[in-house]
């Protein structure tokens, strides 16, 4: 291949990630290793349900996710093509039988089976979320946070990683509906 074929697919790889942070309002930014293993020690031991990743772009937290797992499906969603594309095409390589890859828009996700629902998204995208959130989750579910707190949600659980940012991660459970 010539450096100019090469250049030619480096520019529309990154014209891809471009167009569709403009379309979504959000770049596909990957976790890193130390706030994974936050995030990981932080699903609480009796999750039993499905276990979303809404917008999980590149797969970073999605194959820990369903590696730690093992008995639980885990569904990861992400409508940017080319982290979709690379998440499918690792899947294939590491074949983890309870984790499946789709190209949506997790907010025409149903979430009504999530035991457990992990994000990584910009203020905005929390802002539209928080609705969809309540609507959809069962009384008991889970909301595994990295960075962005859920708005006028009170955590159960807040947790920083050992990493340049001193990252937070928030952990939320949906009450039981009062009685009044």
């Amino acid at each position: 291949m010539t450096e100019l074929g090469i250049l030619a697919i480096a520019l529309a790889v990154v014209l891809g990630l471009v167009i569709y942070a403009l379309i979504t309002g959000v770049a596909p930014a990957p976790t890193s290793p130390r706030v994974a293993a936050v995030m990981l020690d932080m699903i609480p031991p009796a999750i039993d349900g499905v276990i979303f990743e809404l917008g999980s772009g590149w797969g970073t937290l999605a194959f820990p996710l369903a590696r730690r797992l093992p008995g639980r499906t885990v569904r990861a969603v992400e409508i940017s093509p080319l982290p979709w594309l690379f998440s499918k095409l690792r899947h294939g390589v590491d074949r983890l039988t309870n984790l499946s890859i789709r190209r949506a828009d997790f907010r025409q996700v149903d979430l009504g089976e999530a035991a457990l629902v992990v994000c990584y998204l910009f203020p905005a995208a929390m802002d539209g979320l928080k609705a969809k959130l309540e609507a959809e989750l069962k009384p008991g579910a889970y909301v595994l946070s990295n960075t962005f707190a859920v708005p006028g949600w009170r955590p159960e659980a807040v947790r920083r990683a050992d990493d340049l940012y001193a990252t937070t991660v928030y952990l939320y459970r949906i009450a039981e509906p009062s009685a009044e």
